[in-house]
């Protein structure tokens, strides 16, 4: 029987609470302004506004019996000319009536798939997904229904492609949804619920745990338990499906959280890089013995240290690490490999991936493939920054100091704006004492950050050229340039300016025509007046312009002129002068200007490099 049902007079319509009060009564009718109501009514359920006459009419529905509410509902679902009404109707009808899921739900599965490939949506984030992933499949996989394994791996590879794409768009709007219904408080808790339905009724025992809070450490040791109880069995057979899907949702969660911890907008307040950086070997404890220090550093060197700018994001290489192991595990058993390979290029999961796909090989060293991999990457402003660094880290490693410094200099060359909030960057964030032979870093791309990192990579290389003991050619041109990269992190380099001055020093003499320029530094500006004196070794310094009426002379251990002497104490006095200059602008000046003496000192380095 088709129910109609009308308030007596004056229709639905009342004050709130007085939603008890209109007499309701059955009978055949089809008035337009009665089913006006109806749509006000549905909608009121639905929306679940706050709205005075919203709530009154969700009170007016409770008053209905079950019977009466199932039939409205139904009823109203049925005379929907509009597909996406009929099914937000039906969903309604099954989420307040679960028991006619076994009735209703598989037809309405049938018209969402039909209607979303009948829309030809360029993109799976789009409203008939959204109702079929977060309303819908929770509700069928949990019930009674049955459904063939083939279409539940259907249904679960749409879930995960939904899911994930959802989470990885920037703006979170749904294609042909309002902004309010696009809203999806959290998407894995719809996922989780669509693998473990599914996995029960296929009989697994894995997607189990996806019943329990998430729990990364007690989510992987199941996974553990599983692949090794699989590996029991004789490989004609295995079946890969359950281990599979449940290792998919594990991992792609665990990616989701490093993208999110990466990304400026997603728990970062700036972007994060994944760059080479660099070491110090530790210090050696008296109490270790020799075999046994040696055993150590084998198995700790094995692996790369990771670290992070700031303590905050601590949880980034955590994060990191668990994704590679589920990576790793995914890649561990060609038959899993093969189907994980496939499951990807079904949903399309290489472009989601292409940015942690990248850190993996560069963590794994695999610098070929990371080189094809930024190759393909588009070149936004932000992207081509984080291209040159990692290109920069890449050929550094591979020995060709030349390209890696002409990355390093682009960078610099194209440095970011300062509009992200001032964090000032911690030098011995770049520097670790280690064990390890490599160290990689979480970059955070802001200015002074960026330019540190490059100050600090360019200052590594002219290190291993000033402290090598094979005679290097330029050296004085070498130390001057550490000289005025080292006031970008003074006084943390002043352990370093020590050691240059010490090498001056002992040389008896230093030519550097660029001093001029740019060593405004006031401690080490001291030192060089000091090295003039007779107490400081009288050294022969040929940094500093004389006067403009007498030629350009070195000021000597023997002083017999005394006017050159005057010259280069009024030179000094004007580098004082200096500053109080921007040290950050100065740097890089000095980069941007002196790109081609830089790469002249560094590209002479024949040794193995020291990142």
């Amino acid at each position: 029987m088709i129910l109609d049902i009308e308030v007596e007079s004056s229709g639905l319509k009342g004050d709130a609470g007085e939603a008890s009060k209109p007499a309701l009564c059955e009978k055949f009718s089809s008035k337009p302004e009665l089913w006006q109501e109806v749509e006000a009514l549905t909608n009121s359920l639905r929306f679940n506004s706050f709205e005075p006459e919203a709530v009154f009419l969700r009170e007016m529905f409770g008053y209905l019996s079950q019977e009466v509410q199932h039939k409205l509902l139904l009823m109203t679902a049925d005379r929907s000319e509009d597909t996406m009404d009929h099914c937000r109707l039906l969903l309604l009808l099954l989420q307040r009536f679960p028991q006619s899921v076994s009735v209703h739900g598989p037809k309405l599965l049938e018209t969402l798939m039909t209607a979303e490939k009948h829309s030809h949506y360029q993109n799976s984030v789009n409203c008939y997904r959204k109702l079929l992933v977060c309303d819908l499949l929770p509700l069928l996989v949990s019930s009674s229904v049955s459904l063939p394994p083939k279409q539940l791996f259907r249904l679960l590879n749409k879930a995960i492609e939904f899911s994930l794409n959802y989470l990885l768009s920037p703006s979170k709007l749904i294609q042909d949804l309002p902004e309010l219904e696009s809203k999806i408080e959290d998407p894995w808790v719809h996922l989780f619920l669509v693998v473990q339905g599914s996995g029960k009724k296929l009989g697994w025992d894995l997607s189990t745990m996806f019943a329990v809070p998430w729990n990364k450490e007690m989510y992987w040791q199941k996974i553990l338990h599983t692949k090794k109880n699989l590996l029991l069995v004789p490989e004609e057979q295995r079946n890969y499906k359950e281990l599979l899907y449940c290792c998919t949702v594990f991992f792609l969660r665990c990616f989701h959280e490093y993208t999110s911890s990466v990304e400026a907008g997603n728990g970062s307040e700036v972007p994060l890089v994944m760059v080479e950086a660099f070491t110090t070997k530790p210090p050696q404890t008296l109490t270790e013995s020799k075999s046994k220090r040696r055993k150590v550093e084998i198995e700790d060197s094995a692996v790369p240290l990771l670290t992070v700018a700031s303590l905050s994001s601590s949880a980034i290489v955590a994060n990191f690490q668990m994704a590679v192991a589920c990576w790793d595990l995914l890649h561990s058993v060609a038959n899993l490999e093969k189907e994980f390979s496939k499951l990807c290029q079904h949903m399309r999961l290489d472009l989601c991936l292409k940015y942690f796909l990248l850190d993996i090989t560069l963590y794994k060293e695999v610098f070929d493939e990371a080189l094809f991999i930024l190759q393909s990457l588009k070149t936004s402003p932000t992207e081509e920054l984080r291209k040159n660094l990692q290109l920069a880290s890449i050929y550094y490693r591979k020995g060709e100091k030349a390209s890696s410094i002409d990355h390093i200099l682009q960078v610099v060359a194209n440095l970011p704006s300062q509009t992200s909030p001032t964090i000032n960057p911690q030098s011995n964030a770049l520097v670790q004492a280690t064990k390890k032979e490599r160290h990689l870093h979480y970059l955070p791309l802001t200015r002074s950050h960026v330019l540190q990192y490059c100050v600090k990579f360019i200052l590594t290389g002219l290190k291993k050229h000033i402290f090598s003991k094979q005679p290097c050619p330029d050296l004085d041109q070498a130390v001057g340039h550490a000289m005025t990269l080292i006031q970008y992190d003074w006084p943390a380099e002043e352990s370093l300016a020590v050691k240059l001055l010490e090498r001056i020093r002992r040389n008896r003499s230093f030519s550097y025509k660029l001093f001029r320029s740019y060593i405004v530094n006031v401690d080490l500006l001291e030192e060089f007046m000091y090295f003039s004196t007779d107490q400081g070794g009288c050294l022969a310094l040929d940094i500093v312009s004389s006067s403009h009426h007498t030629s350009q002379r070195r000021i000597s251990t023997r002083g017999a002129d005394k006017g050159v002497k005057d010259d280069f104490k009024q030179a000094m006095k004007r580098q004082v002068a200096r500053s109080n200059e921007s040290i950050e602008n100065l740097i890089i000046k000095f980069l941007v200007t002196e790109k081609h003496s830089i790469l002249q000192s560094l590209v002479q380095v024949t040794t193995t490099p020291i990142l």
